[in-house]
């Protein structure tokens, strides 16, 4: 059920004008664990994009990080008994070699591998801008309705104008606007979506 947000009900969300009872779940958590108020109201969802992961739990696809860190830090235990899964391409020895090939970053290279695989996607940015570049990019000119972006790469200007690009695209996307964000930030968010859908499904 979709409210819209007026008053106290808009503190959340980056001025999105709807909110749903599981986003200002996941947004009161993030706030309790990083004690940072700013943050969770700097997060932006798009109006599908928590239907697109509890999917993903569902059909048993994957959620693929840009770090090994953010990789590391999901609790892969609230991914339920599907079949879904991790996978983080950034060390994998053909992305390292066909990005010297091609003089482009790793990040690029992995976010290619990671759109690749079957099933729906969860593309977790909480480093490489690279990366979104690339996913806006494809997304001109390739159908990408399996996909959803979690993007919360840290950084000044040219960071939060390629976050805004995200938002701006079609893309189903989670975004945290402005400067803020990083791996921790970006681990945070992840669990804290991931143990609000475990606990709806119960």
């Amino acid at each position: 059920m979709i409210r819209r947000a007026q008053g106290e009900g808009n503190r959340h969300g980056g001025g999105m004008p709807y909110m749903t009872q599981e986003m200002s779940a996941i947004l009161a958590e993030i706030e309790r664990e990083t004690g940072d108020p700013s943050l969770s109201q700097s997060i932006y969802f798009s109006p599908t994009a928590i239907t697109h992961i509890k999917r993903l739990i569902e059909m048993g696809g994957t959620i693929v990080t840009d770090t090994t860190l953010v990789e590391s830090g999901i609790e892969a235990e609230l991914m339920g008994s599907h079949g879904a899964s991790i996978a983080c391409f950034i060390d994998d020895p053909q992305v390292i070699a066909l990005a010297s090939q091609r003089r482009i970053t790793r990040a690029e290279i992995a976010v290619d591998y990671g759109l690749a695989l079957s099933g729906p996607k969860l593309m977790v940015v909480g480093s490489a801008p690279a990366a979104i570049n690339r996913m806006v990019r494809r997304r001109q000119h390739e159908p990408m309705s399996d996909v959803c972006v979690l993007a919360a790469s840290t950084g000044f200007a040219s960071v939060v104008q390629l976050k805004e690009r995200l938002i701006d695209s079609d893309l189903t996307s989670i975004v945290v606007r402005g400067k803020k964000g990083g791996v921790p930030v970006t681990i945070t968010i992840l669990n804290a979506i991931l143990r609000e859908i475990a606990k709806s499904a119960k």
